[in-house]
């Protein structure tokens, strides 16, 4: 049987961020999934298109799942105003209440799907294809921290402030690494799912099933993105702040 692989990156704003930002920051975290002008799903046609021959090809699609999360780049070279625009150029802060940020993380996240796809020839110039495997790559493709360059390396507001966004790093990998698990079922029973079937396209099939396969896991990648937000939010309260101030006096 012959092979073909269909790689499809999808990349799609997530959403807005809530804009509760105060002196140092929350983790400015927008979930990207990206889309190429392909069938944004194989229809119910398309899956009718088959035959008992064509299904005994089926197998079960090999399911892999990589995190990515990408080293942290650290800048201390924007003023306070300067990150502060940042923020709000990314669409995550557009308050005025949002002044004076002495820190930011902003991380994107990436899901990065590929799948594979092997065909046979068939009668009347079309192919019996069926999925072979699917690859996920999914993580912090990017992450910078932003810390207000008044503040020199070695003071303790510079200590405590990339302390802090650290924290909303180490808690993004977290909760990344807990829906994994999550996301590698989801998508095994979608894969599953999709059964041999005849096209006259294999290439524009192979795109069709990434994105179908992308589109499925909306649902679960934004609860995802619900969960993390939560998760920030618990190191990003008044009294969070309160208390990382209290250990310095060189604000």
């Amino acid at each position: 049987m012959k092979s073909m692989r269909c790689l499809a990156r999808f990349i799609l704003d997530r959403g807005k961020c809530p804009e509760n930002l105060s002196r140092f920051s929350r983790s400015a975290l927008r979930m990207l999934l990206t889309a190429i002008p392909v069938v944004l799903a194989i229809s119910n046609v398309a899956w009718a298109n088959t035959d008992k021959e064509c299904l005994a090809s089926w197998q079960d699609p090999r399911i892999t799942i990589e995190i990515v999360n990408a080293k942290p780049v650290l800048d201390h070279g924007k003023t306070s105003h300067q990150i502060e625009m940042v923020a709000k150029k990314s669409g995550y802060a557009k308050s005025t209440r949002h002044a004076n940020l002495l820190g930011l993380t902003y991380s994107f996240i990436t899901p990065r799907l590929g799948a594979a796809t092997k065909y046979k020839p068939a009668k009347s110039g079309k192919y019996c294809l069926r999925l072979d495997r699917v690859s996920l790559k999914f993580g912090a493709q990017k992450t910078s921290i932003y810390i207000d360059r008044k503040y020199k390396k070695g003071t303790c507001a510079y200590e405590v402030i990339l302390a802090h966004e650290r924290e909303h790093v180490r808690i993004n990998e977290r909760i990344i690494a807990d829906y994994v698990p999550k996301i590698k079922r989801e998508l095994t029973e979608r894969a599953a799912s999709i059964r041999p079937f005849y096209t006259k396209s294999p290439k524009t099939a192979g795109k069709s099933i990434a994105n179908r396969l992308l589109l499925e896991l909306d649902p679960l990648l934004d609860e995802f993105n619900v969960a993390r937000m939560d998760a920030n939010d618990v190191i990003d309260t008044q009294e969070s702040y309160a208390a990382t101030q209290a250990k310095c006096r060189d604000w």
